[in-house]
């Protein structure tokens, strides 16, 4: 499955602020650096930081390449 120019570039930009978010906070959680009702917040910033639109975009270029 692979994307258009544009959604990869999308994806690129995307991606790149939530893997560095998501290590972090992983980390976090696991070390109990940071508790686990937080967790909540977490998601919130990883959709702040636009995970949906990733997901969309991963979708669309699964749907292409089904309707092939």
């Amino acid at each position: 499955v692979s994307q258009t120019t544009e959604e990869a570039q999308q994806l690129t930009k995307i991606l790149a602020d939530i893997t560095t978010y998501e290590g972090e906070m992983f980390f976090k959680f696991v070390m109990g650096a940071e508790p686990i009702e937080n967790f909540d917040k977490y998601v919130d910033q990883l959709k702040k930081l636009g995970i949906d639109k990733a997901i969309s975009l991963k979708q669309t270029a699964l749907d292409r390449y089904n309707k092939r």
